[in-house]
Formats: C-alpha cells, structure tokens, sequence
C-alpha cells in the first residue's frame, strides 16, 4: 500500500513491477471511498513511469463497480499517452515510489498487505471515519489477524487508546478470525447480583414496546419496536448506587449516505434514487431538495426514487437524505441539473437499528427504571413476581 487517504487507497502489485532502464511499469489498484459517476469503485491500472521526464501513461485501465460488473468507459484520444505529473497529486505519490525502486529483488517500500485489498481498503475507510490517523489506519488494515496475541500487538504499536479499540476491533470483523477477537469484560455475578438491579424491566403503550434486561452476567439486552421501526442493543452494564451505565459491546457503527452515481437523461426531469450497496431501492428515506429560489421541498423515496413534480420551475440546487428514526442526516449535496439529473446514492447500513446507549442516563427506583433517550424519559417497571434468583 502507498496511499491510504479518506477519498482513496492505492495499492500496488509487486510482481507486476518491471524495470527497463529509466522505466517502469507495475499494476496499480485504486479502491475508492464512494463510488464515481461510472459507478466504479475499484480501479486496476497498468501504469508506466518515465521516470527522467517525471512523466506517466496509463498503458490500460479496468473499472470495478461493487457488485464485481465492469462499466464500458470510453477512452478519449490521448488517454493513453505519456503526461506530465502535477506535484502534491496521488499520480505523483505511484510515479515516486515506482522510480524509488532500483533492484527488484530488494523490498520495494510500503505497507505489505497480508489481507485482499479490497478488505483492506475498506478496513482503512473505516478505521479513518474513527478519527485514527492515516498510517496508524494504513498499518493496523493491512493485515490478517489470526490470534490475541498478533491483534493486541498490533493495537499497542499503532498506539490505539484503550477506549478506542473495541470500534477498531469492530472495524476490522472481515480481518479477524474469530478465536482472535477479545472476549468482552464480564461484571461478576456476584457483582450484579449485589447492586439490586439485575431484571427484566418493560415499557409499553399504544403500539410501543420496549424492554431492558440487565442480566446477573453484568450483560444486558434491549429492544424498542414502534410502528415499523425495531431497535436493539447489547452489552454490559455496571451500577454505581441508584445509577446504571450501559456499554455497548460491539459499539455500533452508524449508517451513512453517499453519493454514487450520476447521469444526464436526455428526456429530463430529475431524479434521486437511495439504494443498498447491493442496488436494492430504499422506501421511505426523506428528501429535501433547495432550489436556485424560494422554499425547498420535502417528500420521501419509493423504492424506484423520488421525482421532482414536471411543473417545477425551478432549478434544484441541493439535495439532504435523512431518516430521522435513525439519527441519520446526510450532507447538502450539492447538484447542477444540467450536467446530472439521475443521481443515486447509496445507504450502507451498517449496523442500522442497534442503539448506542453509552451515555444514556438512567436510574433505578424499587421497581422502576428511567431511560433518557433523544431529550424523552421512558419508564420501564421490573416485571412482578422476578426475584434477581430468577435471573441468574
């Protein structure tokens, strides 16, 4: 690995590497944060350096949408041809560390990958979106993790915090083998026993229900389901007198929205479609579009999209996708109508409908537990006749 930035990792592949001279050629990989207006995000790239002229062509180019298909990009006349390399570019970063190497044999620099690249660059994608710096993150995906020992090794070189690591952890799943990954911090039984707490505790009105087990273990389980929308948590539980402290184990990754595609039909209109990586539309995710004057609109997707009205005047500007039953609001995505006017973006999910209860206040009284949730107090009452016997 050479690049591992928020918007691209670069990889490359070092028996591709040729050497003739002041030349070399090598098979590079770029794998994108969010897909491009072909849909692509994945590119393999035969490349050439001149490495006198400070120059580089693309000898041919592959692109890779997520589903594994290929777009048909045409190439434009020059395309294949040597140009110049701008300085503070990702060209100039493949060009530097292509001419650095001298002897083939000998290491060629980086970061080896033990793990395939396109796990790998998700991993650093992630482990960016944390907040971990670009090296530690370009370190930490690179490999396969099949033991505690390798993983917490890793972790204590790239200086990971003690409160960062189960995020990291959970970041890296697709790398660690399971036998590898720590088990969570259990509160002794005789510990939660002790605080008085340990129950089933529910809540329920017209078309809500919704419950906390704090279970003997120091584990704990919650659910909510409202209309259509379902919640869940779980993981451990501590209690300091009347007070109660939930840590979710994993600790959720949050949903995002990002653009993908974007294309001009000839027929008009304008168009946004919201869509799972694998395509599938998404019902019910609210639109709000900002225009060149006046209000903006609000409406919500089908599963086919949301279509502006064809006797809408004026011209969109802006576009935000939020689901609120989730916390989830995108940026203002900006939109020029005249160059794009399908555009689709996709929801990766994550881990969609798991609560993070990290800094939920709640208390216990006798029978009754109070859960602050979004500015809301719900009452939940430990269910009749359960002695904490019964729990363990």
């Amino acid at each position: 690995m050479i690049v591992a930035s928020e918007e691209v990792v670069i990889t490359f592949e070092g028996k591709t590497v040729t050497m003739a001279k002041d030349k070399r050629t090598a098979r590079v990989n770029l794998y994108l944060a969010k897909a491009d207006e072909h849909g692509a995000v994945r590119y393999a790239v035969d490349v050439e350096e001149d490495c006198t002229r400070r120059m580089e062509r693309e000898v041919r180019s592959t692109a890779y949408r997520p589903d594994g298909t290929s777009p048909t990009i045409k190439a434009d006349p020059g395309d294949h041809a040597f140009k110049p390399v701008e300085k503070e570019s990702f060209p100039r970063v493949i060009l530097e560390h292509l001419c650095g190497i001298t002897q083939l044999e000998a290491p060629k620099g980086g970061i080896y990958l033990t793990a395939p690249g396109t796990t790998v660059a998700h991993g650093v994608f992630a482990l960016l979106a944390l907040g971990i710096e670009n090296e530690p993150a370009a370190q930490l995906a690179s490999k396969l993790y099949d033991d505690p020992e390798t993983l917490k090794s890793a972790l204590d070189e790239q200086k990971v915090k003690a409160e960062q690591r189960p995020a990291v952890i959970k970041a890296l799943d697709a790398q660690i083998a399971p036998e590898a990954k720590p088990p969570p911090p259990i509160v002794s039984l005789a510990s939660a026993v002790a605080s008085g707490h340990v129950g089933r505790y529910m809540h329920s009105e017209m078309e809500l229900a919704s419950g906390l087990w704090l279970k003997a273990d120091g584990t704990f389980e919650y659910f909510l389901t409202v209309g259509s929308l379902d919640e869940a948590a779980k993981g451990r539980w501590t209690a300091a007198g009347n007070r109660i402290t939930l840590i979710n184990d994993p600790v959720p990754v949050p949903p995002t929205i990002t653009q993908g595609e974007a294309r001009l039909d000839a027929a008009g209109g304008f168009r946004v479609k919201v869509a799972l990586p694998s395509g599938r539309g998404v019902q019910g995710v609210d639109v709000l579009v900002g225009f060149d004057r006046g209000e903006p609109a609000s409406d919500y997707t089908q599963t086919d999209g949301w279509a502006l009205a064809k006797d809408e005047k004026r011209e969109p500007r802006w576009v935000q996708l939020s689901m609120s039953s989730y916390g989830l609001t995108s940026p203002r995505f900006p939109i020029d109508a005249k160059k794009a006017n399908l555009i689709s973006y996709t929801l990766m999910p994550n881990d969609i409908g798991v609560v993070d209860l990290r800094n939920a206040p709640i208390t216990v009284k006798g029978d009754m537990l109070s859960l602050g949730r979004q500015g809301q107090t719900m009452l939940f009452k430990r269910r009749s006749g359960q002695t904490d016997e019964q729990e363990k």
